[in-house]
């Protein structure tokens, strides 16, 4: 299976799903491969248990980390929702 690929500076909605709702909005955060934070985005709720983030890819190509962060608590002791993935960033068209 491979990475799913955008085009440089083309804006993309990643989703985040949850079987329960976390105590706050998730956090959808980019970074490069040498760990250098790109982006962290505070989502945007489509339900208490689905979340998006819009976010405009970098116009350096290469491979990039995408990670969601939410937290439940749950009788006191608090559980992370973690989910990363890698995305290549290409230029398929030319501009004339």
């Amino acid at each position: 299976m491979g990475l799913d690929q955008f085009e440089r500076g083309d804006t993309v909605q990643f989703t985040f799903t949850t079987s329960v709702a976390p105590d706050a909005a998730p956090t959808f955060m980019v970074t490069g491969l040498a760990d250098t934070v790109i982006a962290s985005i505070t989502a945007l709720a489509s339900s208490t248990t689905a979340y998006y983030a819009l976010f405009t890819t970098p116009t350096s190509l290469g491979i990039y980390k995408g990670e969601w962060l939410a937290k439940k608590t749950v009788s006191g002791s608090a559980y992370d929702f973690r989910r990363a993935f890698l995305f290549r960033v290409e230029e398929t068209t030319r501009h004339v």
